[in-house]
């Protein structure tokens, strides 16, 4: 541990050194006891391996900078302790906006924001409404924060009642911005065992090192809105093919991945300097201005930035709860888990049980009919674009936004469909 973050210590003031000199020499800390009561955060970190500037410091928060001593990692890091009550929050929410103006490159925010943000975040007790996430979501949509990697447990608090009395949530979060993720692509967030505490600590890892092996073709949504996205698909697709109507389809598929991949080369590559170059030009265009706030054209060019994600699993736990950390063992356990997924192959199979069959439901003439009646285009239109776009394709790197966005362009060869590609 490089860096550490304690909420909710409840250490008298007049016994803070007493209890920091425990820790040792080699740590250095700041807390926000100025400006909460109540003593709730502690921010150390190890001086003879990072150095660590405090910017910020509210009732909620501590913001900081922080650089390494070898210079490899630099980034603006926040630890949150969110108040109980979603009135109490508010100035929290404010506090993140205005870091979100002042901060320049990769920007990470870890703690217990005491609120939960999806319907999911809470098992027993009272159902998650809107008007307990409203404002982080809204806080989220602002400042353009996304939740990093994790694995482990996924509820951070539970009050440890036995039973049905028990009550559990995902309150803590770790948090980063567009050039923290397009930085930092490896950076996990372990929730590890709570031990003692009502909390499950989160520990992040971020290592500049990175496992070898090629990355698998996948589609992101932001191609799509490209100019350029319906002429690399025709491209690839008019490509000329013989063989079977499935190997004609693949194969187009496969070079329009080619076409896709040039498309993200040619326009998204160098992703932080033309981050960089916005914010540049952002500032020239504010100092100009004395009226307006913000450019509206540069704030949309920024907000279209490619917010890439390498496809890396850097930590896994296996079905026995052993965590997984090398890159041999992770390959290990993801083959070992669809192996036993898929189960392994029988002697014999048991004949359907026709009279057992029969006593169920069964379907009427007139709806077995229409179950083998001949598919219409029109048909497959309406079923290809009343998918949700967040909805898994089934075919390798695509997914159901491609085929929305596609379709006008593929569907006369899919519709080859009804002689048995899908």
């Amino acid at each position: 541990m490089s860096i550490v973050a304690l909420i909710e210590t409840k250490v008298k003031e007049s016994n803070v050194k007493k209890v920091q000199n425990k820790f040792g020499s080699v740590w250095r800390w700041e807390t926000n006891y100025s400006h909460s009561p109540r003593r709730r955060i502690w921010l150390g970190w190890k001086h003879t391996v990072v150095t660590l500037h405090v910017t910020c410091a509210t009732e909620q928060l501590i913001h900081a900078c922080v650089v390494d001593k070898k210079g490899d990692f630099s980034s603006a890091f926040t630890i949150v302790y969110g108040l109980h009550l979603v009135d109490t929050r508010r100035p929290l929410w404010a506090s993140l906006a205005q870091l979100h103006q002042r901060v320049v490159g990769p920007w990470v925010i870890m703690g217990d924001f005491n609120s939960t943000l999806l319907s999911g975040d809470r098992h027993n007790g009272s159902h998650v409404t809107q008007a307990e996430t409203k404002d982080f979501e809204d806080c989220l949509d602002h400042t353009g924060l996304t939740e990093l990697k994790s694995c482990g447990h996924y509820f951070a608090w539970s009050n440890k009642g036995k039973g049905d009395r028990r009550i559990s949530s995902r309150i803590d979060r770790a948090l980063g911005n567009v050039e923290w993720h397009t930085k930092f692509t490896d950076a996990v967030v372990d929730y590890v065992n709570p031990g003692l505490s009502d909390h499950s600590p989160l520990v992040m890892t971020c290592s500049s090192s990175s496992v070898g092996g090629g990355r698998p073709f996948k589609f992101f949504d932001y191609m799509a809105e490209h100019d350029k996205f319906l002429d690399s698909v025709k491209k690839g697709w008019e490509m000329n093919c013989h063989g079977t109507l499935m190997f004609k389809l693949w194969s187009r598929l496969k070079q329009v991945k080619q076409e896709l991949k040039a498309l993200h080369h040619q326009e998204f590559a160098r992703i932080e300097e033309r981050i960089y170059k916005v914010r540049e030009g952002l500032k020239e265009v504010q100092s100009q201005l004395a009226t307006d706030h913000l450019d509206v054209d540069l704030h949309e060019a920024e907000k279209n930035l490619e917010r890439q994600n390498k496809n890396i699993i850097d930590l896994l736990y296996d079905g026995s709860g052993r965590k997984l950390e090398k890159f041999d063992d992770i390959k290990a356990g993801i083959s070992s888990f669809y192996k036993e997924l898929i189960g392994t192959a029988a002697s014999s199979l048991t004949s359907i049980d026709v009279q057992m069959v029969r006593k169920g439901k069964q379907l009427s003439a007139d709806n077995a009919e229409g179950l083998v009646r001949p598919i219409t285009n029109d048909e497959i239109d309406a079923a290809v674009k009343g998918i949700e776009v967040n909805k898994a394709s089934g075919l390798d790197g695509f997914n159901c936004l491609f085929f929305l966005k596609a379709w006008d362009v593929i569907k006369d060869d899919m519709y080859d469909a009804e002689k048995g590609i899908i």
